[in-house]
């Protein structure tokens, strides 16, 4: 038989790529696999963005690790199949997932197989129950507890541990778990057992996935992962990553949800939401509309609904990490016609895109705390006075500068010495925490 050039090369490519999908492993489509099972608050306050920082590509550097429960993350590699191949790439997020061990080397599928996860006990482990009665289900978040951990996700899961970690100490009761009559008791934290680690990564990652595209419509792919890694800086601070997180004010779930949240979320973004995911390509995406937001009002406000926030039963952290994007979107749409769509303001800035785009994504990420008034009324008077006969040249001092103005000029609703206090601090904080998290485990960055 002679065999040409042509095919001669394609035999071999088709020989190297055997030889490394059966060095590395697979898992079939939904299998269900093989698994092996601080203080309260933390506050910082240093830049946002990491010196050196090319807003192109994301550096890379060698990672330190701080814990030995939390194991060092190495960048996934595309291998020459990808490149050849890229229509027969998996057709969904939930394949993704499921395919992961074929799309990462050695160190990334060590690096996820090794992670230690807690042993639960009576108090810590109210979740698992619930968590294991899901996997026997056929529901969305029923397979993203049987899903693999993706190496290659937006934000990489050795970042996504040490979230889990940094808010809140084993002990802290700042939680509630929800009855089956819709009533409430208060809990500690939550054991961080492989599935539960599981159920929040996974929905994180395919709630982002799904969602990158209504967030930041016509932004490139690396614009919108650093809108992914500015709603993961907030959700560091705002819940660590835990479930049924409940403040005393009666904010709760991942993304601490407020009252007037989810009624300005169900009456200004679900119906866009709805919209945005039915006519998502990915069929997983299009599920999340379908099986959690089928109702006029799939999170409801009143005090009485608070377990809508907060319980696996009524599909969190999905549901709640959908409506945290939601509202994200609200107030940087709020933002947009408040102060960088009217000429008076949009004059004064004079930055590169990528910095302008900081100061965007600073604002808000600002609002989820203050609202967009509390950010709005401090932007509007930084910018009317200390830049009334000059432009805004530096990202960075306008952001320090923001901060201070929290404190001094805030918005009626944050007048209090606390509320003061507070706004001006959140930012900062979350900048800290997030540079401290990629850092020490996130090798330099945490998106992927």
């Amino acid at each position: 038989m002679k065999v040409n050039k042509h095919d001669y090369l394609k035999l071999l490519l088709l020989n190297s790529c055997f030889i490394f999908v059966w060095g590395c492993g697979g898992s079939n489509l939904f299998e269900e696999g093989q698994f092996s099972s601080t203080s309260d608050d933390a506050s910082f306050s240093v830049p946002f963005r990491i010196p050196g920082e090319d807003p192109k590509t994301l550096p890379q550097v060698p990672a330190t690790v701080v814990e030995d429960d939390i194991s060092q993350p190495a960048p996934s590699i595309i291998y020459s199949l990808d490149r050849i191949e890229k229509g027969n790439r998996p057709a969904t997020l939930m394949e993704y997932h499921n395919m992961a061990e074929n799309r990462c080397d050695d160190s990334v599928c060590n690096s996820i197989r090794e992670m230690k996860y807690m042993q639960c006990n009576r108090q810590n482990g109210y979740l698992e129950n619930e968590m294991t009665a899901l996997t026997k289900k056929n529901s969305l978040l029923g397979r993203i507890l049987k899903a693999d951990l993706n190496p290659a996700a937006i934000i990489k899961p050795a970042c996504m541990r040490m979230s889990m970690e940094a808010k809140f100490s084993p002990t802290s009761s700042t939680f509630r778990q929800c009855n089956a009559n819709g009533g409430m008791s208060r809990a500690i934290r939550p054991c961080i057992s492989e599935n539960y680690f599981k159920l929040v990564t996974n929905s994180f990652d395919i709630v982002s996935s799904c969602m990158m595209d209504y967030m930041g419509p016509g932004e490139s792919l690396e614009e919108q992962k650093l809108d992914v890694r500015a709603a993961y800086a907030m959700i560091n601070i705002e819940s660590g990553f835990h479930v049924n997180a409940m403040s005393g004010t009666g904010a709760g779930g991942i993304g601490q949800l407020t009252a007037d949240a989810i009624i300005d979320s169900n009456n200004t973004e679900m119906k866009k939401v709805r919209f945005a995911l039915e006519g998502h390509a990915d069929p997983v995406c299009r599920q999340i509309s379908h099986e959690f937001l089928d109702s006029a009002q799939p999170m409801r406000s009143a005090k009485s609904n608070s377990c809508d926030r907060v319980s696996i039963s009524k599909g969190n952290p999905l549901l709640n990490m959908v409506y945290t994007y939601a509202y994200l979107k609200w107030s940087k749409n709020a933002m947009d016609r408040s102060v960088f769509n009217q000429k008076k303001y949009a004059q004064k800035f004079n930055l590169s895109k990528y910095d302008m785009q900081r100061v965007k994504r600073a604002m808000m990420v600002w609002s989820h705390n203050t609202g967009p008034a509390g950010t709005w009324t401090p932007a509007m008077t930084l910018l009317n006075t200390e830049y009334r006969n000059k432009k805004v040249t530096n990202a960075d001092k306008f952001i320090d500068q923001l901060q201070q103005y929290m404190k001094r000029f805030p918005a009626r609703a944050n007048r209090s010495n606390a509320r003061r206090t507070e706004t001006s601090k959140y930012f900062p904080a979350i900048t800290n925490l997030l540079n401290k998290v990629e850092t020490n485990v996130g090798g330099g960055s945490c998106v992927n």
